[in-house]
């Protein structure tokens, strides 16, 4: 009898990545970064856990965050 196993989640995903999980854009992602609404590890550039990525929707989430707005506040 074969051993079944679960594959694999991934662990750590580029700002690109991220991006896509959260139907936003990397502009976006960069933004919330610098504003430390979601943090990353300083690797090679940036990675960014699943973990924090699952703790940020739910944050956002329960905040009401409107992403089409991050921009915005950071060039005043």
């Amino acid at each position: 009898m074969a051993l079944q196993t679960a594959p694999l989640k991934k662990q750590l995903y580029t700002v690109k990545e991220a991006a896509a999980i959260l139907n936003s854009s990397v502009n976006v992602i960069y933004a919330l970064l610098d504003k430390g609404d979601l943090r990353s590890l300083k690797l090679p550039g940036h990675k960014i856990p699943d973990f924090e990525i699952e703790r940020f929707k739910h944050w956002a989430f329960e905040n009401n965050i409107d992403y089409s707005e991050i921009l915005k506040e950071k060039k005043r």
